[in-house]
């Protein structure tokens, strides 16, 4: 009788136990390394930053820490594909529990604020980086918890179909590179890793650039859950003594004659929706003519988003910009066609 209850307790145990660990083995060899692991980690690898990004891909690619350090700014981009507001806070959130800014850069993306996350590991995808951090337990509550099983269980039900990078995956992150974050080994299409959260997409010369994809923008679409998280990130900005910095990065000329209405209509909506929280909203799609050129060259898509020598030369831009802010020395004439 002892013995067929020992038996029940010790299946009882081994089985979840099992369990956890096939999905422990399954999580390591079929989800890939990616940027967000190095991303986040330079948030802890004793360096200090005044000033924070956090944005869309637009901001990922076209925005270069080393390129717009100036004048005692040091930053570090946590813009990244696919973050939306909630994610953003929750990095916002784990950023500030190693670094003290005194500046935060939110990348805006009107698109993130009409659209709804994809059900699919791109919920998960910041998270599951996430060092141990009072903000990874924050963000479990608020967000994981209530997704699809396999977001909290097994993420790596999303990579299933990629087995044949087992092998690959394995041995990345066996290697010493992985140990010490070394970007090296990341897998980026046309580009490489450019530093502080920046991805270099080389310039291909006859490339093709696609057509127009743009999201017209529609105020009637705007989520509830894009203002909620706005809201919390411009609150804990407040509470912190935090300078909250608004801008959109700039698309092509292209682009922005082919959808000149919507683009109009979303600068509107920004700029009011800011000056009732007592922002100003600065977007570079208005910037001045004359202080970069924005033909395709640039470019490797007409959604904007930008190569690594144009990127370098909107920071360097950016930089200054910034600097003067910082400084109490900006001008808006300087940089805008409009007054902010």
């Amino acid at each position: 009788m002892h013995s067929s209850n020992w038996l029940k307790a010790a299946r009882a145990v081994l089985f979840p136990a099992l369990c956890l660990g096939i999905t422990l083995a399954l999580n390591y060899a079929l989800i890939p390394p990616g940027s967000v692991r190095i991303n986040l980690h330079n948030l802890r690898n004793g360096q200090d930053y005044d000033t924070v990004f956090i944005g869309t891909s637009h901001g990922q690619y076209g925005i270069d820490p080393g390129a717009m350090d100036r004048d005692g700014i040091s930053s570090v981009s946590l813009c990244m594909a696919d973050a939306y507001p909630d994610d953003m806070y929750y990095l916002l959130r784990l950023a500030a529990e190693t670094q003290n800014p005194s500046q935060v850069v939110y990348e805006l993306d009107p698109s993130y604020w009409m659209n709804e996350q994809r059900s699919s590991s791109t919920e998960i995808f910041f998270y599951q980086d996430f060092p141990p951090s009072a903000a990874k337990f924050l963000y479990f509550m608020d967000k994981i918890a209530g997704l699809d099983f396999r977001s909290t269980l097994a993420p790596w039900s999303y990579y299933r179909n990629l087995y044949a990078q087992i092998p690959s995956n394995i041995q990345k992150k066996l290697s010493p590179a992985y140990r010490s974050y070394d970007p090296t080994i990341l897998d980026i299409p046309a580009g490489h890793y450019g530093g502080r959260g920046f991805i270099y997409r080389n310039r291909v010369e006859g490339e093709d650039k696609g057509t127009f994809n743009n999201i017209p923008w529609d105020e009637s679409r705007v989520k509830e859950k894009a203002l909620r998280y706005f809201d919390r990130i411009a609150a804990f900005c407040k509470d912190r003594d935090i300078e909250l910095i608004v801008i959109t990065t700039p698309v092509p000329l292209d682009t922005l004659s082919q959808f000149e209405e919507s683009y109009q209509a979303s600068h509107e909506y920004f700029t009011g929706l800011m000056e009732r929280y007592g922002l100003k909203y600065y977007n570079f799609n208005y910037m001045n003519p004359q202080l970069m050129d924005r033909t395709m060259e640039g470019y490797w898509d007409y959604d904007g988003h930008m190569d690594g020598i144009k990127a370098r030369e909107y920071s360097t831009i950016l930089g200054r910009f910034l600097a003067d802010i910082k400084n109490k020395e900006m001008d808006p004439e300087k940089y805008f066609s409009y007054t902010p």
